[in-house]
């Protein structure tokens, strides 16, 4: 099983590690050919998807995630296609609504008024792929999910490079390149869904209740996610520009390695914590050892990646981002205690505990909220990473903990 486990997360790892080329590789294009103002701008657009998401997305590939445990693939199929249109329901209303607040939106968020209106639809271009590597991942298909996601990789640099470098799009072109990978992958995932025999060619609404049941407390979660992740952003777009932005955002890219590691290792493990946990007594000691095992190659990787952050630096970034530098070090710590927490979670998703860990999450990201203004306010640009590695340790040691109480009870319940 160990054996198994450790294949599969270097077949995960490599495949993010290939995965994370496209912004890595871009990364020495984008701060040569944007201006720091343009690499912040382009930062802020993608944060605002990320707000959209959870209210688009409805956390669907999470709710197919675990009903492939739980019911035939005849259901399934059903299951799939109903999420599917709810997903695209959610858009449209999005972007009505979007419509009539667009002036307000683009003002108060300093982003180009001729966005707004694509923001959904980027959203929920996002939805189709992120349905078929979940599918690959539960069904523990590792190379599958590789193929997939390389192909994702091979054509996001492609056009990426093309409309930024020969077409001189700017951060326009970036953006293109990426939703233009997603649209085309969109494309290719219905029909794999198709051929593998998940989409019904009827309507059914039947299983409506259970996946909004199942989502929509999600969305105060992932909501809370994306404020953890992205709230610094926006304070330092008011406070010191767009330029500053851009200099926190290289810094948090290249600190993202740890998520590299952490999130590929994650994604080997769910399905067989999935597994462990239908047999929880019997497997209980397998899922403590594991869970060390990958809290020290966690602690491991993140020391090995602030010792050679400078080398990183020097190959990747412009030398006129290297005052992003002076970020690293605290998100990364932020980062280290981010991967610790996803130890953890994975046991309330399977438990259904959503609504739980959305009022954890969403508690979390109010904590940031204020830091960020108050340590802003005390220590100027630098702030913002101090908030956001105090946050993510807060969030690991009170999920921890409350999962902790959770398995215990569960224990003695059973004796």
């Amino acid at each position: 099983m160990l054996k198994k486990l450790s294949g599969n997360i270097l077949i995960y790892g490599g495949t993010n590690a290939i995965k994370s080329l496209a912004p890595f590789l871009m990364l020495p294009i984008l701060t040569t050919y944007l201006t720091i103002s343009d690499y912040g701008l382009l930062s802020l657009v993608e944060v605002s998807i990320l707000f959209l998401a959870p209210f688009i997305t409805l956390n669907i590939n999470s709710a197919i995630n675990i009903e492939y445990f739980k019911s035939s693939k005849t259901n399934l199929k059903d299951y799939i296609s109903n999420a599917l249109i709810l997903s695209f329901l959610a858009m449209c209303i999005i972007f009505i609504l979007l419509i009539f607040s667009k002036g307000t939106i683009s003002q108060s968020l300093h982003l180009p008024f001729d966005l707004i209106l694509w923001l959904p639809i980027f959203a929920f271009l996002r939805v189709i792929s992120s349905i078929v590597l979940g599918l690959y991942q539960v069904s523990d298909q590792p190379k599958k999910f590789a193929i997939f996601t390389i192909f994702q990789t091979l054509i996001d640099l492609l056009l990426s490079y093309v409309l930024v470098v020969f077409y001189t799009h700017g951060y326009i072109g970036r953006l293109e390149g990426i939703y233009g990978t997603l649209f085309i992958s969109s494309i290719v995932g219905i029909y794999i869904l198709y051929k593998l025999g998940y989409l019904s060619n009827v309507i059914h609404f039947k299983y409506s209740k259970n996946i909004l049941t199942y989502g929509v407390p999600l969305i105060p979660h992932v909501l809370g996610g994306v404020i953890l992740a992205m709230s610094d952003r926006y304070f330092l777009s008011y406070f010191f520009g767009n330029e500053e932005v851009g200099y926190y955002s290289v810094a948090y890219q290249i600190s993202g390695l740890m998520l590299l590691v952490s999130v590929a290792a994650n994604q080997a493990w769910t399905p067989m914590l999935f597994r462990f946990l239908q047999n929880f007594k019997e497997n209980e000691f397998t899922i403590y050892r594991y869970s060390i095992y990958l809290s020290i190659s966690f602690l491991f990787s993140g020391i090995c990646i602030y010792f050679v952050s400078d080398f990183i630096f020097y190959l990747l970034v412009d030398e006129k981002f290297f005052q992003a530098k002076a970020y690293f070090p605290y998100l990364l710590i932020g980062f280290i205690f981010q991967s610790f927490y996803y130890i953890f979670t994975n046991y309330l998703f399977y438990e259904g505990k959503t609504v739980l860990l959305a009022k954890l999450t969403f508690f979390s990201a109010i904590i940031n909220l204020i830091l960020n203004y108050i340590l802003i306010l005390q220590y100027g640009a630098i702030g913002v990473a101090y908030a956001t590695a105090i946050t993510y340790i807060i969030h690991f040691l009170t999920v921890s903990y409350i999962v902790t109480f959770m398995i215990r009870k569960k224990m003695v319940i059973k004796i």
